[in-house]
């Protein structure tokens, strides 16, 4: 027994240093999150890339302005012959030689092309790249209320764990206890062997469970570090006070969901999204009108060649027009499956705001729920409490058996841990809420 009772004591000394690590404080958890977490991450980057392409040369209204230039050179021999004959008698023009005749082309210029008019189709595409910047924006925001909320209920949890593990080594020691009085009372002759062998028993189970708890606390420990991008095995102690708000009314959290929640901005934003679709859609049935100009410069020169060098330069500019009058069908096509995608977008829009007044409900449920069940708890603990002690007190006169006095002390137990979870769970309601009606960031401590 004495192995045991070690056992038992390095356990706790275990729960304690866990207690006096440096804390980590809630408001600083989140601001690490907000700073570290790779989602958070990989979502600004994404939102950085969305804001990169709504500009106007992305939608393409700034001209197209290119620069050539090219050169070559040659050796070659060259015999040439006249058409025509050198005098008058019609004899053939002799045939001229040149031997390693070189041969040069120099050419350079600029071109500048715009488009006047394409079916309105840039300024639809403009429109189109600002939502999808709108999208990546909502988004982001999206992801940063997911993972605080997973912030949120990682750090929770380590906290609820943390006073779990206190409230299972009260349980340790009070089995300790009871089983050092049978031990007692067994060498006093004044109970059995089984009455010892019984609080022998329930003081491993309670060993047990707080090695289990601390297991619980250290996986917990590793999840909340992945969030906050720490290394893995990094410790800190946690903060246990809780404050609710009281001001929340479900009018008020269900007007602002249908404003502010972001699944239901982003469904608003793919419904506009597929209206520019269509818009770009049937600027491919209109006629497009584009202007050109450049600048040239070329010149050869070549030795064996009737011209020994050529020379031009100059400005060129113009207008082209082109309409698509049949494309087999693809522009239809386009346009009707546009309309289909605005439909589609409507149904999912709707879908969307039934699931964000589904989803407040229930969170609402959850949370008055809460805090009915948080009440009743706190006054069955003031109770488990005083049946403990009376039964303590009992065991001690010899009024009550071994199995009565561990009845009391599991329900004593059971309801200080059962009211621990319903603290914590409260306070996760109460945040979901917000989450929802979409002003979590506004409340985010």
């Amino acid at each position: 027994m004495k192995k045991n009772s070690l056992l038992i004591i390095l356990a706790l000394f275990a729960a304690q240093a866990q207690a006096q690590s440096d804390t980590l404080a809630l408001s600083k958890a989140v601001r690490i999150a907000l700073e570290q977490n790779l989602d958070i991450r990989v979502a600004q980057q994404s939102q950085r890339i969305a804001d990169k392409q709504e500009n106007w040369g992305q939608a393409g209204f700034l001209p197209n302005v290119s620069a050539n230039a090219a050169y070559s050179y040659s050796q070659t021999d060259v015999q040439q012959q006249l058409a025509v004959g050198s005098d008058t008698s019609g004899a053939p023009a002799p045939i001229r030689e040149f031997n390693d005749a070189v041969a040069e082309n120099y050419s350079a210029g600029i071109n500048a092309s715009y488009v006047l008019f394409d079916g309105l189709g840039r300024i639809n595409n403009l429109h189109k790249l600002q939502l999808q910047k709108e999208q990546s924006e909502v988004q982001l925001r999206f992801t940063i209320e997911n993972t605080l909320l997973q912030v949120f209920s990682a750090y929770f949890n380590l906290a609820q764990q943390s006073e779990q593990v206190d409230i299972a080594r009260e349980s340790v020691k009070l089995s300790l206890k009871r089983y050092q009085r049978a031990e007692t009372a067994l060498e006093l002759g004044s109970q059995s062997r089984l009455e010892a062998l019984s609080a022998q028993v329930d003081l491993r189970r309670d060993s047990v469970a707080l090695l289990n708890v601390q297991n619980s606390l250290e996986k917990g420990l590793r999840e909340l570090n992945r969030l906050l991008n720490f290394p893995i095995d990094t410790s800190y102690a946690f903060e246990t006070q809780l404050d609710y708000r009281s001001d929340l009314i479900f009018g008020s959290l269900l007007t602002e969901a249908m404003q502010n929640n972001a699944a239901l901005i982003q469904a608003q934003i793919a419904r506009d999204i597929n209206r520019k679709n269509l818009n770009i859609a049937w600027s491919d049935r209109l006629p497009e009108i584009a202007a050109n100009a450049g600048y040239s410069y070329s010149r050869q020169d070549n030795e064996g060649g009737f011209l020994r060098f050529t020379q031009n330069t100059g400005w060129n500019y113009g207008l082209s027009a082109q309409w698509n009058i049949f494309s087999s069908y693809r522009s239809q096509t386009a346009v009707e499956v546009a309309r289909i995608a605005i439909f589609q977008s409507e149904l999912s829009q709707e879908k969307a705001k039934q699931q964000v007044q589904t989803d407040l409900a229930n969170a609402w449920l959850d949370y008055t729920n809460a805090r009915k069940v948080l009440d009743l708890e706190r006054r069955n603990l003031k109770v488990a409490l005083i049946n403990f002690e009376r039964s303590e007190e009992a065991y001690a006169l010899g009024n009550i058996t071994n199995v009565q006095l561990r009845e009391a002390q599991l329900n004593y137990i059971s309801t200080k841990a059962s009211l621990n979870s319903l603290r914590y769970q409260l306070k996760l309601a109460e945040i979901e809420l917000q989450r929802v009606a979409g002003v979590l960031m506004q409340n985010t401590p």
